[in-house]
């Protein structure tokens, strides 16, 4: 064989060994990969266990890729109760082969819904295996949050920001979503890329005077009746919906239809805004209260200029260029350009704005932007045709 010949295929040989390795595999929230990736590092670190049973941290990712596949496969069509089975079952052997590892005490919590009451003491033994372990950083968060411990949340968000797992751009839209809001405001969020890059940036000392109310977090009363005091609102009597605990439809309406005014009736004035993000469940029964000013809603029961704040947040406060120039590798890249669809509600307004008062200058400025975020995107035709006409 030819030198070259040899060479060329032992450098084939090389890529496939390579490709072949099995790949840690993050939380959903984190890095949403294909389906078939998930499927062949299942199909990878399942022959690491059939190797070694004994292979935690290959349960662990077993776990995973299980997890993201049972969220991701919309040709599954069985009920949910049976899809559950799928990740009970895979802790069932995990308990039988690794129970006293750090990776079954952390999925069992993971499994358990965060449902404080039954699995902490899961989440508590996984610390205590593992008190450095990266897997472990968002809840070591949440823990801190639900003590109000904003040193100790520092501490953790701080190791996120400096980790593999740093989005730059989420952390640069929710940096946005922050800069926007006013002195002492109250931001309600809903999942994880609303709230983790918000607590991130705090760390950094970027605009602490802001408190973040994630709605998944006031389903728990020893954390809510402490958060409320703090800020002074009022004891809220009704049942959180997806509590650990059975509520009825007239509760949950009750819920989404008055959380943010109960929020805003605070002692203390802080004004209350909902981030773009959440459910319209509770932005719709108070639709004519809430207006738009960037990336969030302010509540008022009184008119507010909400363009002038929109010019004064895309024109003076927002920054902007990494949606024109994203000069960085992100691990959360898909979920980065989903939360950037935000923008193009608020950008349209204010283009139609611009449009209407003659400014050509800003009016192209925003067109740009705008093509941008939906370019290949399913929306960026009827955008163009929008823009056009």
């Amino acid at each position: 064989m030819k030198p070259l010949l040899l060479s060329f295929c032992l450098l084939i040989l090389t890529v496939t060994a390579f490709a072949q390795q099995p790949e840690h595999i993050y939380g959903f929230a984190i890095e949403k990969k294909p389906i078939d990736w998930y499927k062949q590092q299942l199909s990878l670190w399942k022959a690491e266990l059939d190797k070694n049973p004994g292979n935690s941290y290959a349960w662990y990712n077993y776990y995973r890729g299980n997890r993201n596949i049972l969220r991701l496969d919309t040709t599954d069509k069985r009920p949910h109760h049976i899809k559950g089975k799928v990740l009970i079952d895979i802790l069932d052997e995990m308990e039988k082969a690794v129970p006293q590892s750090f990776e079954y005490n952390l999925c069992k919590w993971m499994n358990g819904g965060n449902d404080f009451e039954h699995y902490l003491p899961y989440l508590k033994k996984a610390i205590q295996l593992g008190p450095d372990r990266m897997e472990l950083i968002s809840d070591r968060i949440i823990l801190a949050e639900m003590e109000r411990d904003i040193a100790q949340r520092d501490i953790y968000s701080m190791k996120w920001y400096e980790s593999p797992m740093s989005s730059p751009g989420l952390l640069y839209y929710n940096h946005n979503v922050l800069t926007g809001l006013k002195p002492n405001a109250i931001l309600l969020t809903q999942g994880d890329n609303d709230t983790y890059p918000v607590w991130i940036l705090q760390s950094l000392g970027i605009r602490k005077d802001v408190t973040v109310i994630n709605t998944s977090l006031l389903n728990i009363d020893t954390y809510r009746e402490k958060l409320f005091k703090e800020l002074g609102i009022a004891k809220w009597p009704v049942v959180s919906p997806n509590a650990m605990k059975d509520t009825t439809a007239a509760s949950n309406k009750k819920y989404h239809n008055e959380l943010v005014k109960h929020l805003s009736a605070n002692s203390k004035k802080y004004p209350v805004y909902l981030a773009l993000t959440c459910d319209e469940k509770l932005s719709k029964p108070i639709a004519d209260q809430l207006y738009l000013t960037g990336l969030a809603y302010e509540f008022s029961t009184s008119t507010i200029d909400n363009i002038a704040l929109l010019k004064k947040n895309f024109e003076k406060v927002y920054a902007l260029d990494y949606l024109d120039k994203p000069f960085y590798h992100d691990i959360s890249a898909y979920w980065s350009r989903h939360c950037n669809n935000n923008y193009i509600v608020p950008m349209i307004k204010l283009y139609d704005h611009y449009k209407a008062s003659g400014d050509e200058m800003h009016m192209e400025w925003m067109r740009k932007k705008i093509l941008n975020i939906v370019k290949g995107t399913p929306e960026e035709q009827t955008t163009l045709t929008y823009l056009n006409n």
